[in-house]
């Protein structure tokens, strides 16, 4: 039983030392492997140790692992710390910077493991270590790279640091005139035209600045100017309305006394015509009277030639009465009677040729007056007409005039309220105005804070600002010199075109 107890721990024994021969033949192949002394001599190295570092083994046997050590800084402090700690029995893993032979650079990643005896204190050193030279130069340049990198960077961050700080101070004219390379030229490109256009943009706000400024003043000096004279405006207009409220009742009354006039006229027309009437009757009465005045005088002088004749037969009859004698005495004093009878009508009838004669004379020029009367009433007749004819056209015209009058009033009255209006606009223009002259005054101060370079010109007043300020009070003054023309019969009337 012991026998074949003890062939078994033998065989266990074995089969573990044949496991470790198997692991170290593992180690060995894949890795670097160095012994040393606790005092740091070199025991033994392998082959991939040899050929990592450029050695034989007769070359490094004995040799202090000071060997592969740069030479200051194995006269360091921290080295004699690192043998004393492996001494102690630490394990101590990193990775290690070595030279080899020939004083190339070689990087390890490395662990030291010391050995330990039964009784727990290390008597050796075992150090295994996989080359990682390559790779470690390859970080190393890496790093320098991105330090180089870094310096770059930060010497863009740093110029353009700069750069923004002066923009930040208004200085518009700072560009980036480092060398930069690679991605950093692309940012100064960007920085350098967006100054550009941010410095044009400033440089075109601030013409536009100082035209606004300029238009803002002359826009706040005419709107003063335009108040003042639509106040005064307005008063004219106000006195002009209260004018025309007086001038149009008095046509209003012209016109109806034209009125009245013209039926007055129409009147003295009728009467008129009606008195020519009896002119031409009393012409043609007197025309008649006239020739019964020559009848009547024929009549007459029959009367006196029968008056004669009676005389004549009485005459006789007394010549024949005397010589009848006493017979014939009472026929002669009738005879003699007869005579004075004859007489007398002989007497009478010659007066009364006469008055006849006289009365045919005044006829005669009663009729001439009648006919010259009448042809005078036909001349008033006509005159009258044409007066009538006048008076209608005047009542016709003073009626359109109180008509236009009216209009032109209610026009004015109208002026008067858009004046009034424009007034309040004007007022509220002028506040507008120097509220944007006072805007364009901050905004021409804020632009003032940036440094743009050069001399920036002077924008040009708008000459359309000038000229076109007084445009909306010029059309409205069209627009009511039109509505009192068409008020007014398109002109018809004299003299208020010039109104």
């Amino acid at each position: 039983m012991r026998i074949f107890e003890g062939s078994k721990l033998r065989k266990d024994s074995a089969d573990k030392l044949a496991e470790l021969e198997n692991k170290l033949s593992a180690i060995d192949r894949s890795q670097a492997v160095i012994e040393f002394n606790l005092d740091g001599t070199i025991i033994t190295a392998n082959a991939n140790f040899l050929t990592t570092m450029g050695y034989g083994l007769a070359e490094i046997q004995g040799r202090h692992h000071s060997t592969f050590m740069d030479a200051a800084e194995a006269n360091l402090p921290e080295y004699r710390d690192f043998w004393r700690e492996l001494n102690s029995g630490a394990f101590v893993a990193r990775k290690f910077k070595r030279v080899a032979k020939g004083g190339r650079e070689v990087w390890l990643q490395a662990s030291y493991n010391p050995v330990l005896n039964e009784t727990g204190k290390a008597y050796k050193v075992i150090k295994l270590a996989v080359d990682i030279t390559q790779a470690e130069l390859a970080f190393h340049q890496a790093e320098l790279e991105r330090v180089k990198g870094e310096e770059v960077q930060n010497e863009v961050v740093a110029t353009l640091a700069s750069s923004l700080q002066r923009l930040s101070e208004g200085d518009l004219t700072c560009q980036i005139d480092a060398d930069f390379k690679g991605a950093y030229l692309a940012i100064k490109s960007d920085f350098n035209k967006a100054v550009t256009s941010l410095r044009e943009a400033l440089e075109s706000i601030n013409r536009s600045t100082d035209s606004i400024r300029g238009g803002s003043e002359e826009i706040a000096s005419a709107s003063d100017d335009l108040s003042r004279r639509t106040e005064q405006q307005a008063a004219s207009l106000e006195e002009t309305a209260a004018a025309l409220d007086e001038i149009t009742a008095t046509v209003k009354r012209s016109a109806e006394g034209a009125k009245l006039a013209s039926s007055a006229a129409t009147t003295a027309k009728a009467d008129a015509t009606s008195s020519g009437a009896v002119v031409r009757d009393a012409v043609a009465a007197m025309g008649e009277i006239e020739g019964s005045s020559k009848q009547i005088t024929q009549i007459i002088g029959v009367i006196d030639e029968i008056a004669f004749q009676t005389n004549l037969l009485a005459l006789n009859a007394g010549v024949e009465a005397a010589r009848a004698g006493d017979a014939g005495r009472g026929f002669a004093v009738v005879a003699s009677e007869v005579r004075a009878l004859a007489q007398r009508s002989a007497e009478a009838a010659k007066e009364i040729k006469g008055l006849i004669s006289a009365s045919t004379e005044q006829v005669s020029k009663g009729v001439k007056l009648v006919g010259e009367t009448g042809e005078s009433l036909l001349g008033i007749v006509a005159k009258v007409t044409e007066i009538d004819s006048l008076i209608s056209e005047i009542a016709l015209s003073a009626q359109e005039q109180a008509t236009g009058l009216s209009q032109v009033n209610s026009a004015v009255n109208q002026m008067d309220q858009v004046t009034q209006q424009n007034a309040a606009m004007v007022e509220e223009a002028t506040a507008a105005a120097s509220s944007l002259q006072s805007e364009a005054q901050e905004l021409a101060r804020h632009v003032g804070k940036f440094q743009l370079g050069g001399d920036v010109r002077q924008a040009a007043k708008p000459e359309s600002a000038v000229s076109g300020r007084h445009a909306p009070a010029r059309n409205q003054l069209a627009q009511d010199r039109a509505r009192l023309k068409k008020a007014v019969g398109g002109g018809s009337v004299g003299g208020w075109e010039e109104f």
